[in-house]
């Protein structure tokens, strides 16, 4: 069985916790895998309650699968150990032994840089220090030498590669989106790391032949919430107080409001290419007029029909990706499955 793996087409906060926790729920996935670090909350609405991620997998909501943190990912372990606790799911939880340790030094010296919390923007939870210090081989600790996370931590390449051999199926659940990419963002404006598929897989410990669908998720515009370029920013209030409030596009982990912008075509052709995408996952078509979904119509009007001809363009992108999902509204299941 492949790996599907979700990646974010905007400068994050696109949606693709709630992407990961859907198709976790509806593929029903043996393994739910997560990389990156906890500068990206991933929300997910369920049974009422409202699930801010920044470390745990969003497919905690499948009490079937098992929650995968590969050496790829950066742990707070306050933070971790919470999450652990309002998700249920440390019974399923494995923790790769290279999963690095994001410790109070980096903190504060990330908080306590005015460039980085200034011109670039940094939430400032440790992780480009951390990054930083495992470039310079510098000492860290690893989720090995964490005594409160050892009953979780096995061989995460190993224990995957081989449930692959026996026709398992996964999910790998990416982190912030291509503006932000080390590699392939808006350079400065970007975060510590690479934010595309393939390195993803690598992060897990996973080679590319088991690459399956790849979900690039979208909004009908583009947020971020530090400096950086947004096209044809918005400046009306009435309309931000939409956004802020109907679209809580709030930053998950920073609490700033994010600054919202018109769809960059341009930027979605090129997560598209870069991704490998087969598919696309589009959230939040509920804040434009005519996508009242949620009365059993599938049929669009005003700018919501316009959207979805942009991305008829879109499709036509090399690997000519499909629609898939529409998502509604902030619940689980509040999307339109059209795989």
């Amino acid at each position: 069985m492949p790996v599907d793996i979700v990646v974010g087409g905007q400068a994050g906060d696109e949606g693709k916790g709630k992407i990961s926790a859907y198709l976790a729920s509806k593929n029903d996935y043996a393994y739910s895998i997560r990389v990156g670090g906890p500068n990206a909350g991933h929300t997910v609405f369920y049974k009422d309650k409202i699930y801010t991620l920044k470390t745990m997998p969003s497919g905690f909501v499948n009490p079937r699968t098992r929650l995968v943190l590969g050496a790829g990912t950066y742990i707070i372990t306050d933070w971790l150990e919470k999450e652990i606790k309002i998700t249920g799911g440390g019974d399923r939880l494995i923790i790769d032994p290279n999963a690095v340790i994001v410790e109070p030094r980096h903190t504060k010296e990330e908080q306590g840089d005015a460039r980085m919390m200034g011109k670039i923007g940094s939430v400032g939870t440790g992780l480009g220090a951390a990054v930083r210090d495992r470039i310079e081989r510098k000492k860290l600790r690893f989720a090995k030498d964490e005594p409160r996370l050892k009953q979780y931590v096995q061989d995460v390449p190993e224990l995957l590669n081989k449930a692959l051999a026996k026709g398992r199926s996964m999910l790998l659940e990416g982190t912030q989106g291509m503006k932000l990419s080390l590699l392939h963002g808006e350079y400065p404006f970007v975060t510590s790391r690479d934010t595309t598929a393939s390195t993803f897989m690598g992060e897990a410990g996973l080679g590319p032949k088991y690459a399956g669908d790849v979900y690039a998720v979208f909004k009908p515009y583009v947020t971020r919430v530090g400096p950086g370029p947004v096209a044809k920013e918005q400046t009306d209030k009435k309309l931000l107080n939409k956004y802020h409030t109907a679209g809580r596009e709030v930053g998950s982990v920073s609490g700033r409001l994010r600054r919202v912008g018109e769809f960059e075509m341009g930027l979605a052709k090129k997560t598209v290419t870069i991704n490998s995408a087969t598919m696309l996952a589009i959230t939040h078509i509920d804040l434009l007029d005519g996508a009242d979904i949620s009365k059993g119509t599938r049929s669009f009007t005003g700018s919501a029909k316009k959207f979805m001809a942009t991305l008829e363009v879109l499709c036509r992108t090399y690997p000519n990706p499909k629609v898939a999902l529409i998502s509604y509204g902030p619940g689980l299941f509040d999307v339109l499955d059209l795989r």
